[in-house]
């Protein structure tokens, strides 16, 4: 034992953790893709449910501000399972994926 704390940590103050799930990336139509340079800004959150269709961000086109910025909608249910944030995007980078959970 390395004593680094002087005072233990409480094991029973840790939350449970809850129980895993499956979220398999089964097709490319899980995953939404950059048309254009560009930056994300999401509508969804990581985790959050969304329904095929449903707006999961615009797409900003920083070299051209004049244009309106592209809906990018998810093509299925699911689950988000990543959003790519905070940075410059390029043409065909993923900006988004979402999956469905798979029942036991």
């Amino acid at each position: 034992m390395l004593r680094i704390v002087e005072t233990p940590v409480p094991v029973e103050a840790l939350a449970p953790s809850p129980p895993m799930r499956l979220l398999p990336l089964a097709h490319d139509s899980q995953t939404i893709h950059a048309t254009r340079r560009g930056w994300l800004e999401p509508a969804v959150s990581i985790g959050g449910g969304v329904r095929a269709g449903q707006v999961t961000g615009w797409l900003h086109d920083l070299e051209r501000l004049e244009e309106e910025e592209q809906p990018l909608r998810f093509a299925e249910d699911g689950i988000v399972l990543s959003l790519r944030l905070h940075t410059h995007r390029e043409a065909g980078d993923s900006l988004a994926q979402t999956a469905e959970e798979i029942s036991e």
